[in-house]
């Protein structure tokens, strides 16, 4: 049976426990803890992870061409700095989804670790709940797709 998911995953080292804007640990949002959050960042084993221009249009079209080859319908997609939000429908499990479209766009961008451990997801179970997901990731700088509709993106000056 099919699974519309809302997917959100992290790059290395950008948010992390005890962020200022908090964080979901097992679940569970947690508030901004700034003692561990500074004792976890001096701890990184390397810079944090950010994605320039090139490698964010990257990252989108590998997303779409693993998305196609995992047979995935993937719908929406806003790529940032340094997170991306999705929205797919799939009958894998969500940790097997999420981890074989996080690999592919690892390999495309040749960075080696990019990503946070993990993941946070959401399963769409309604119209209320798709229509929401879209709209939060329309509002995001980095949307390119809405409803399997690309967004054209400015041209880079």
């Amino acid at each position: 049976m099919k699974q519309c998911s809302f997917i959100t995953t992290t790059s290395f080292g950008t948010w992390l426990p005890g962020d200022a804007r908090g964080y979901v640990q097992k679940g569970q949002l947690l508030p901004p803890a700034p003692k561990l959050e500074k004792f976890l960042s001096e701890r990184l084993s390397s810079p944090p992870i950010t994605f320039n221009t090139e490698e964010q249009c990257q990252l989108f079209e590998s997303l779409c061409q693993a998305a196609q080859e995992f047979n995935y319908d993937l719908t929406d997609v806003s790529v940032e700095s340094w997170h991306l939000h999705w929205i797919v429908t799939h009958n894998d499990g969500v940790r097997a989804m999420v981890g074989r479209l996080k690999n592919r766009m690892r390999q495309a961008i040749g960075r080696g670790r990019i990503w946070t451990k993990g993941f946070h997801f959401r399963t769409l179970d309604d119209d209320a709940e798709l229509y929401a997901a879209r709209n939060y990731i329309g509002r995001h700088n980095g949307v390119r797709m809405i409803n399997v509709q690309l967004i054209p993106r400015k041209p880079i000056t």
